[in-house]
């Protein structure tokens, strides 16, 4: 029969991002929506490698291996030497029960269990142990660096498969090890993203319906706006020693209405931090600073005003439960100062967890729930906001692909306002996205999404809805 050799898995970034869509309408000063990014989970796909076929081998069942332990030996030793994952796996419980093992063999044997089992970080463990003993052995060198490259201990598996490079090798074993310091080398270059998306807002302002008023106010007119939005974002990870590594990120991301340029705004986020990943987990710190630039709504200009400054800290987890389920989670706290509306100041914080199941590939499903909270100097602009995320995607026959996100927050305001009013809201927003896979222009998929949000609200001046359908591109390189 034919065993596999193994095969490893590389990690694709699915980038999901939400928002909190209500905006702090005209009677609080005309505030930008506050960006959430909330913690974003990550698919695993299977990258395929070369496979080993052993041909002329003999079928036998347990039971009759277990009858001859000489044939149990005779098996192990060239299994172990050829990194036969599936051949250890079934051998080694019945090498453990022999009166008489060899201690290098048995060692040798579980590391290749344990990175078979996908407990990459205890079979690195194990086949170091064994190095420090066997240096001069080339089999163990690459095993030992294979199961560093799957537990992405980038640096310690760059430096083995380069000392590996340097070996007497057949021309088809120095291409494997330069398929393997190529995507070492893909993991630490520079990432590039963005996109864009054609916008047809029929009520950029979040104008409640016409003819609400209070008293003797009256709410403000509906505004539409037609234009796009636009994101850029750059990323670079340096692999340290250990399976640290440092990262910058960048990211970009603003709108621009070519018939209401009041509402144009732009926001940039930078961060360097330090974090630790293995084949199972990615953490990392991240100190950031943020700028916006805001034309200033309906009393504003055309003219793009830098309108405030965003400093503070985040820290990202991810982990994989298992190969179907990983959970990520996020907290980020930030110091804001705005340039003219100084009663806006304060602090921000943010704590994020979302849950994701991949029950088969082509089908993912996610869960989330957010809790964020708005520190300003005027208590009516304070405010607490907790919510929950579901979402489905969804590849289907024909080459279509759907994705799905409902969402639902309540947000409560710390301070009566100006009418003495203070504000409770009920937050609903839906999503639905279509493309299809085969259509694509330069590598870029256009994909059109239908959005609708509605508040509840117990203010008559900020309760709304309103439905948008855009078109959007992306692409990463």
């Amino acid at each position: 029969m034919k065993f596999t050799k193994t095969f490893l898995y590389t990690v694709l970034s699915m980038i999901c991002a939400q928002w909190a869509n209500a905006e702090v309408a005209q009677s609080k000063n005309d505030t930008l929506d506050k960006n959430i990014q909330v913690a974003a989970p990550k698919l695993q796909a299977p990258a395929i490698q070369p496979k080993t076929n052993n041909e002329g081998s003999v079928s036998m069942t347990k039971e009759e291996l277990a009858r001859h332990p000489d044939l149990i030996v005779r098996g192990m030793i060239p299994s172990v030497l050829q990194n036969n994952e599936e051949a250890v796996s079934l051998l080694l419980p019945l090498y453990r029960e022999l009166p008489k093992k060899d201690p290098v063999l048995l060692s040798w044997a579980e590391a290749i269990d344990a990175r078979h089992k996908g407990n990459y970080s205890e079979a690195a463990q194990r086949y170091r142990t064994l190095f420090t003993q066997y240096s001069d052995s080339l089999p163990l060198r690459y095993q030992l660096a294979q199961a560093l490259f799957l537990n992405n201990d980038n640096e310690a598996a760059k430096d083995q498969f380069q000392k590996l490079r340097a070996e007497q090798m057949t021309p088809e074993m120095a291409a494997i090890i330069d398929q393997y310091l190529s995507a070492l080398n893909q993991r630490d270059q520079w990432k590039f993203y963005g996109g864009v998306s054609f916008l047809n807002e029929s009520n950029i302002n979040n104008a409640p319906r016409a003819g609400t008023h209070i008293g003797n106010w009256q709410a403000w007119r509906k505004e539409s706006a037609q234009g796009l939005s636009y994101s850029l974002g750059v990323e670079k990870k340096w692999s340290l020693a250990n399976n640290f590594f440092t990262k910058l990120g960048f990211d970009g991301q603003g709108k621009y209405y070519w018939n209401n340029k009041k509402y144009n705004e732009l926001n940039a986020r930078l961060g360097w931090g330090l974090g630790y990943q293995t084949s199972h987990l990615e953490l990392s710190l991240t100190p950031f600073t943020e700028k916006r630039w805001y034309s200033g709504g309906s009393s504003g200009s055309d003219a793009l005003k830098q309108y405030s400054k965003n400093s503070g800290v985040r820290f990202d987890i991810s982990y994989w439960l298992n190969p179907r389920w990983q959970i990520s989670s996020a907290l980020e706290y930030g110091e804001q100062r705005y340039d003219w509306r100084k009663h806006l100041n304060g602090n921000n914080y943010l704590f994020s967890n979302t849950l994701l199941y991949v029950p088969k590939s082509g089908q993912h499903w996610f869960a989330g729930v957010d809790y964020s909270r708005e520190n300003t100097r005027d208590k009516d602009n304070a405010y607490q906001r907790a919510g929950g995320r579901l979402g489905w995607g969804q590849e289907w026959p024909w080459g279509i692909s759907s994705r799905v996100t409902l969402s639902y927050a309540k947000r409560h305001y710390q301070a009566a306002d100006f009418f003495n009013i203070r504000q409770k809201n009920r937050e609903y927003a839906s999503t639905l996205t279509l493309w299809h896979r085969d259509l694509y222009f330069w590598g870029i998929t256009p994909k059109i999404t239908w959005s609708y949000q509605k508040v509840k609200s117990n203010h008559p001046f900020y309760g709304y809805d309103k439905n948008r359908v855009f078109l959007e591109m992306s692409k990463t390189f």
